[in-house]
């Protein structure tokens, strides 16, 4: 949210700082989060990196003084005429009266772990953002998310009234960050997929392309980026897509499903592009991180 919020504040004109204490987009894969933020200073986004506010004081002309801390100590300031938090989200657990109900709670983060939304409570479910997604099998950071919220509710209400069993998957959930350089994706991150499948077994399948409605006002070359992390010993079995690029949510989508359905590397190079598009560029990947090639492209 500090991102997408900074990029259309400073698309619409006024000069914007990220103060960042750690790193972009925790839980999103890494390299991909780098291009988002090396995207947003390009285009003159500052960011004030591994330091946190200690003070907001009145300013000259109705300004904001902040004052920060860096991690190694040191400290900094400077004026500004809004501060904006975001500060993620509150699970207020400890103000619903669960104590009452012996539902148990996650003592560190404050979110319930459940097993098919049913707590440890035969009567009492739970859904959406209080969902302990560490406790789920296997782990998913995507439970935050209002859709996912959405179907799991609909399948729920089916067990439970309608006679249903379908049951929510909280595997291969696509999402996008929509910031000044859209991010899409689906599946693990390349940090994940080497934690559960090993580095030697994992082929990453990568480019650079230059999307055709940045050719004119020339917004770049090369500025946009896709990858699709397959798993060797599964028929290069894809278990993540990633693209940073313009209408990111709305490939990632389509993909979603392809991914649901176990889509093969074999699938993306067996099906045809349409040209001129960006998503076109998953159909024709061919260069690995694993080769040391380039991956950027030098035509269209």
């Amino acid at each position: 949210m500090a991102l997408e919020c900074a990029g259309f504040v400073h698309g619409v004109g006024f000069d914007t700082t990220v103060m960042m204490r750690s790193i972009p987009l925790r839980g999103f894969d890494q390299q991909m989060a780098g291009l988002v933020k090396q995207n947003m200073q390009d285009h003159g986004v500052a960011f004030v990196e591994k330091a946190v506010p200690t003070a907001i004081e009145g300013g000259e002309g109705g300004k904001k003084l902040v004052h920060w801390q860096f991690a190694d100590g040191s400290v900094g300031s400077g004026e500004f005429d809004t501060v904006l938090f975001a500060v993620g989200r509150d699970v207020c657990t400890d103000k619903m009266g669960l104590e009452t109900t012996g539902v148990f709670i996650n003592p560190k983060s404050g979110k319930i772990p459940t097993a098919g939304e049913r707590t440890n409570v035969e009567h009492i479910y739970a859904i959406g953002d209080v969902i302990d997604g560490e406790a789920l099998t296997p782990p998913s950071a995507l439970t935050e998310l209002t859709p996912v919220a959405i179907q799991a509710g609909k399948l729920l209400a089916g067990r439970l009234y309608g006679g249903a069993s379908g049951t929510m998957d909280y595997t291969n959930v696509p999402t996008t960050v929509y910031t000044p350089l859209e991010y899409g994706c689906v599946g693990l991150t390349e940090e994940e997929a080497e934690a559960t499948y090993g580095a030697d077994n994992i082929e990453v399948y990568h480019t650079s392309f230059t999307p055709l409605e940045w050719t004119v006002p020339h917004r770049g070359d090369n500025g946009a980026y896709c990858k699709l992390i397959c798993n060797l010993a599964d028929k290069e079995r894809v278990v993540g897509l990633h693209i940073c690029g313009p209408g990111a949510g709305e490939m990632t989508q389509g993909f979603g499903v392809a991914i649901k359905c176990g889509a093969t590397k074999a699938h993306f190079d067996e099906t045809v592009g349409i040209h001129p598009t960006n998503v076109e560029n998953f159909t024709t990947l061919h260069v690995t991180k694993r080769s040391g090639e380039s991956a950027e492209q030098s035509g269209c």
